[in-house]
C-alpha cells in the first residue's frame, strides 16, 4: 500500500462522491462550518456559535429530505414565512408610528369593515350552496340537474362537487371479495386463451387438421316420387 495508491483511491472516492452523492445541503453545511470556525477564531466567545451551526445543519438536512420526498412543509419555508411576517410587522409599525393616530384608526376601521364584509359574503355563499344541495339543484346555476349525469345540462359544471368527489373515492375502494373475483375472472380468461393458442400451435406443428363437417343433404320437396298407377 503505497502513497500513490492511497492518493489514487482518495481521488477516485472524491470524484465518485461528487458525481453521485453530492447535494446542495452538503455544500451548505460545509460552508456554515467554515463560517463557524472563522467566527470562533476571530470573535470573542466565538465558540458559542457552534450550537447554532449544528442546528442549522440539521435544519438543512430536514429541509432537503422534505423537498425530495414531498412529505410535509420544508422548514426553510416555515421559518422564511415566520421571519417574513415579523419583518413586515416591524415595517408596518415603523410606518404607522410616523402617521397621525387618526389615520391609523381610520385604516383599522376600513380593514375591519372589509374583513367583516368578506366574512358575511362567504356565509351567504355557503348558505346558498347548502340550500341548493338540499333541493337537488346545481350549486353553480341553481337549475335542476339529472342525477344520472356527471355534468349539469345548463352550465356544464359538476352540479355537486362534494358528492361527486365522494362517489369517486367510493369507486376507488374495492372489497377483497371483489378483487379476488376479478382476479379469478381475468386468470380464467387468460388460461382459456393460452390453452386455445397452444392447441392451435400443436395442430399446426403436427399437420393434423380437422376435416370440415359435410353439408347436410337437402331434403326432397313434395315427398317421395310415386310411379303412376296404370291400372
Amino acid at each position: 500500500m503505497t502513497f500513490e495508491w492511497i492518493k489514487t483511491r482518495i481521488s477516485d472516492a472524491i470524484r465518485e462522491y461528487a458525481r453521485v452523492d453530492l447535494r446542495a445541503s452538503h455544500i451548505i453545511v460545509v460552508a456554515i462550518i467554515v463560517v463557524g470556525a472563522v467566527t470562533n477564531l476571530l470573535v470573542a466567545h466565538g465558540w458559542t456559535v457552534w450550537p447554532f451551526v449544528g442546528a442549522f445543519g440539521v435544519l438543512t438536512y430536514i429541509n432537503e429530505a422534505a423537498n425530495r420526498n414531498g412529505q410535509g412543509i420544508p422548514p426553510f419555508q416555515v421559518y422564511g414565512f415566520f421571519f417574513g411576517v415579523v419583518a413586515i410587522w416591524i415595517l408596518m409599525v415603523l410606518v404607522l408610528s410616523t402617521l397621525n393616530p387618526v389615520i391609523v384608526v381610520l385604516g383599522v376601521i376600513a380593514v375591519g369593515y372589509r374583513a367583516a364584509q368578506a366574512f358575511i359574503r362567504q356565509r351567504e355563499r355557503d348558505r346558498l350552496i347548502a340550500s341548493r344541495q338540499a333541493d337537488g339543484r346545481c350549486i353553480h346555476c341553481g337549475e335542476v340537474f339529472n342525477p344520472n349525469s356527471m355534468l349539469c345540462d345548463s352550465c356544464g359544471e359538476e352540479p355537486n362537487p362534494d358528492e361527486a368527489l365522494l362517489n369517486r373515492v367510493a369507486q376507488i375502494y374495492r372489497s377483497p371479495e371483489e378483487m379476488a373475483r376479478t382476479r379469478a375472472t381475468l386468470t380464467r380468461k387468460a388460461t382459456n386463451a393460452s390453452s386455445k393458442e397452444n392447441a392451435l400451435l400443436a395442430r399446426r406443428r403436427t399437420g393434423k387438421t380437422t376435416a370440415p363437417a359435410g353439408l347436410p343433404k337437402a331434403a326432397k320437396l313434395g315427398g317421395s316420387a310415386r310411379k303412376p298407377n296404370r291400372n
